[in-house]
């Protein structure tokens, strides 16, 4: 049985082995794979192969907001839907959107944050919860003037396994935008790998001018 937010257990940072595998084991589950986007510090060192040696307080990947249902479908098969942090179930969610639900995979966190794009504009969805941050809110980030092509790809990992992923360019910018020593860690692996500097203009332009709107938030 799902446990309910009040029991829900405190989360810690985990190695970098660990966030990996739980990682591994959305993008390329059955029904998820190439519909799942890894997102955040995990990328660079998913895509080299190298350990970070750092710990990492979850695992973020993006879906579309129409492919919500099937990330759903899939918690609930494996037996790790938890209603109490879905953002549909939230007090402070009258209009019943989506914006996206978290699980414990694994003992991770991973949040599956829906996104959409209106013409070259994406809007990026999240929800806080009371259970994982300490208050309710549903918050959407516009992306002005981006391509899909230039924020999500397939990638080849090391061992030949092929899944969903941010562009290193989209990290590296939204990495460089936030400025903690925990992300110059991983803007240096991004260095160290290589990427392109016209895409990685064109992003850092995007995120340059993003703006972020909290929709609603709870009491």
């Amino acid at each position: 049985m799902a446990k309910s937010a009040n029991t829900f257990p405190s989360i810690s940072p985990v190695p970098f082995p660990q966030a990996r595998a739980a990682a591994l084991r959305v993008l390329t589950a059955p029904g998820l794979a190439g519909r799942a986007y890894l997102q955040g510090g995990l990328v660079p060192w998913v895509a080299s192969g190298r350990d970070s040696g750092r710990p990492h307080g979850d695992v973020d990947v993006s879906v579309r907001l129409g492919d919500m249902p099937a990330v759903r479908a899939w918690l609930a098969a494996e037996g790790l839907y938890d209603p109490a942090l879905d953002s549909l179930d939230l007090g402070c969610n009258e209009s019943q959107n989506d914006f996206g639900a978290h699980a414990l995979v694994d003992g991770v966190l991973v949040s599956f944050c829906p996104f959409r794009f209106e013409g070259c504009n994406l809007r990026q969805r999240n929800a806080a919860l009371a259970a994982t941050d300490g208050f309710d809110a549903l918050l959407e980030a516009v992306v002005p003037g981006v391509a899909e092509r230039d924020l999500f790809e397939m990638r080849v990992l090391p061992d030949g396994t092929v899944v969903g992923c941010a562009t290193l360019e989209s990290v590296r910018a939204a990495k460089v935008a936030s400025g903690r020593d925990k992300d110059a860690h991983d803007v240096a692996e991004i260095d160290r790998i290589g990427c392109d500097p016209a895409r990685y203009a064109r992003v850092a332009a995007a995120y340059a001018a993003m703006r972020i709107e909290c929709v609603t938030h709870g009491e």
